[in-house]
Order: C-alpha cells, then structure tokens, then sequence
C-alpha cells in the first residue's frame, strides 16, 4: 500500500478507496455524435462514487449513462467524469463515470471515506 506522500496528485485527491474489479456491465446513453447506444462493457476499477470502465463509444463529458449489472439484476444512472483517447490497440476508451446519487450498485463495502474518523 502506497503512503499517501507517494501517492499521485490525482490519487491524493480522491473522495473514496477504489478496488480493482472486473464485472460485465451494460452501458446505454446517447454518445459523442448524438446517437443512442447499448454496448457491452467491463469496470476496470469501481469506487463508493463511481467506476474507471472501458467503452468502445465516445461520449461527451457530463453525458449521463445507464449501466445495468446482469449479473446482479441492477442498474444505476452515472455521469461521464472523463475519457481518455482510445487504445490504439483495442480501440476502447478509459471512461471515468461518478453516480448520480451513491448506492450499493457494486455489492462492495468500501471503508469509510478518507479523513472520516471514527
């Protein structure tokens, strides 16, 4: 586990602990060129307020998605925090996405929230 002197400036500013997961998700919404889309997706990291997921679309910032967990029959409205340029080999995008409003979505209990004491 990194100290947080070691950490990165983005990693520092973070509002909640993010886990290393893998789980098949559904993304719909309306992307970069104004059409509606469904694609099959996978989380890359989740977190309390969101997930880092791998999209095939191009999506404009602030975008609202949907994302429904198969698996687990749920789903949830999330916001477009950022996306990187596509992987050159894959062609997917890194996506960042925050909740709009925060739930169980993942089934995960992540720790209390960083400088919360108890």
């Amino acid at each position: 586990m990194e100290s947080l002197g070691s950490m990165s400036g983005a990693t520092a500013r973070r509002r909640s602990m993010r886990v290393a997961m893998r789980l098949k998700v559904i993304v719909s919404g309306v992307n970069a060129q104004s059409q509606n889309f469904e694609e099959k997706a996978e989380t890359i990291e989740v977190s309390k307020y969101g997930a880092k997921i791998t999209l095939g679309e191009e999506v404009r910032i602030g975008a609202v998605l949907a994302l429904a967990r198969p698996d687990a029959d749920r789903d949830s409205k999330f916001r477009v925090a950022y996306q990187a340029p596509p992987n050159p080999e894959t062609g997917r995008r890194e996506t960042g996405i925050e909740f709009l409003g925060v739930d169980a979505f993942w089934g995960v209990q992540f720790p209390p929230d960083k400088g919360i004491w108890m």
